[in-house]
């Protein structure tokens, strides 16, 4: 009885046939978890949808900045017929600043023909008046106003949504990893029932031969065979779970073009890395690394800032406004004497509102707001170091499990290998012999569960961290 052929080949024809079937790796040097996590940062389609909210983010900054933009103001008249005929040409330039809310303005107009004397402001020299001044809000939209705050929170807006792409990598990046360690522990369980199964076929073809030469009865050549049935079958679920964690972990693995790339069993890892001592100490640094650099906790505290801008301004706008401008103005060409000194003047605006209840309003609503905003940042750090605490406390012991689990898979091996040689001393039957060949895979696969949790664990404990990045030493995460 031979091995099954690996039906991978059948898989990737039907994945074709149906226009799904991801492309294959053809390096073959081991993959590493750095090479995915590179992948994932640059190709993964999630991190391109997640960019789109740092490019509306960055259109919202421009909108924002669009304030300050200069605004050209003009008007025209013209009256040919009638009484008074004459026109009339008015042109203002303003310049909003965010220097304490002023706003500079020039302007040029031109007032030529019969005006009225009701109207004697329009009439200027045959060259028209040259004006120019400014206003500067004293109170109200002093210290802050619309223009100033907008921007203010569209330039954070654009830093929390950079938080948000960096919280959506460290998930996806965290999902990668786990597949990661899925696939190569597919391998290794691969491997495993690829060792039994050829033991059993190889030992198949020597119980043959002794059962032909009488040296030991029929039944245990059909113990064998039994045996051998049970381990392709194993191998086929194992063959199977090293393609289905392939094809998972290819969602991750991308190419240039963002395809996926299916890595072929070449390039499995020999095995599982052994724990790190540096990952299971030091609970102190890794919360204070947690809540420095966790990127929805400086995501909050940036929040907190849109809401504190709203607050400011909305208690701003309950005060009166009293705004100063002085403008100077002057006529050229020809015309009446009374119009060619240079008039300078200064004005005072007062407006006072008398009940204020939409700013009011505005106020509690932002402070409302703002408590929301700083319980929830309570909140969040509450649970970032109880993550933190509890990925730390499976670390430690999947690793403690780790080291179990290796003693028991040594002892098991050796009591299969000394079964085996009583076995072939005729002190015992090959159902025994198989027994404890089956509990010694056993034993390797549960040393291979607890490696799998350990890297899991790990991966958790980064991700907390927000530490979870390509090339990221482990002397770096101490």
């Amino acid at each position: 009885m031979s091995p099954p052929r690996a039906p991978s080949a059948l898989l990737l024809v039907l994945l074709g046939v149906m226009g799904a079937a991801p492309r294959v790796h053809a390096a073959e040097a081991p993959l590493t978890l750095e090479e995915v996590l590179d992948s994932v940062r640059e190709q993964h389609p999630g991190m391109e949808a997640a960019r789109q909210g740092v490019a509306t983010a960055e259109a919202e900054l421009l909108s924002a900045e669009g304030g300050f933009d200069t605004l050209l103001k003009a008007r025209g008249s013209y009256i040919p017929f009638g009484y008074y005929p004459y026109e009339r040409l008015d042109a203002t330039l303003e310049q909003p600043t965010p220097l304490g809310g002023t706003r500079l303005f020039a302007g040029y107009r031109l007032g030529q023909g019969k005006i009225p004397a009701y109207y004697g402001e329009y009439e200027t020299l045959s060259g028209g008046e040259l004006r120019a001044g400014l206003e500067i809000p004293l109170w109200r939209n002093g210290t802050i106003d619309k223009r100033r705050a907008d921007l203010a929170k569209a330039r954070l807006r654009l830093d929390i949504a950079g938080f948000s792409l960096q919280g959506e990598q460290l998930e996806l990046q965290r999902e990668a990893a786990y597949h990661y360690w899925d696939w190569v522990a597919a391998g290794r369980q691969l491997a495993i029932a690829n060792a039994q199964y050829s033991l059993a076929v190889t030992r198949h073809e020597q119980l043959a031969r002794r059962v032909a030469q009488g040296d030991i009865p029929r039944i245990e050549h059909t113990e064998n065979e039994r045996a051998l049935l049970e381990r392709e079958a194993e191998l086929i679920s194992a063959r199977r779970k090293l393609e289905q964690t392939a094809l998972k972990l290819s969602l991750s693995l991308r190419d240039a073009e963002g395809n996926p790339l299916l890595v072929p069993a070449s390039r499995l890892p020999e095995n599982l890395p052994p724990p790190d001592e540096a990952f299971t100490a030091g609970l102190d640094a890794w919360l204070e690394k947690a809540l420095r650099q966790r990127p929805e906790l400086r995501e909050l505290a940036l929040q907190r800032e849109v809401v504190q801008l709203d607050t400011a301004l909305a208690r701003n706008q309950t005060a009166p406004a009293v705004d100063l401008g002085v403008s100077v103005a002057r006529d050229l060409g020809r015309g009446p004497e009374s119009l060619r000194p240079t008039e300078l003047q200064a004005s005072l605006m007062l407006d006072i509102p008398l009940q204020a209840r939409g700013a009011r309003g505005q106020v509690r609503a932002a402070e409302a707001k703002r408590a929301a905003v700083d319980a929830k940042a309570r909140l969040t750090r509450d649970k970032v170091a109880t993550e933190v605490r509890d990925t730390l406390s499976a670390l430690r012991a999947a690793h403690e499990r780790v080291g179990l689990a290796r003693s028991a898979a040594d002892v098991a091996r050796q009591l299969a290998q000394a079964e085996l040689a009583r076995f072939e001393h005729g002190a015992t039957s090959l159902l025994f012999v198989n027994l404890r060949e089956q509990t010694a895979a056993d034993a390797e696969l549960k040393e291979v569960k607890a490696l799998v949790d350990y890297h899991r664990a790990v991966v958790d404990l980064l991700a907390a961290a927000a530490a979870l990045e390509p090339g990221t030493s482990r002397s770096e995460t101490r």
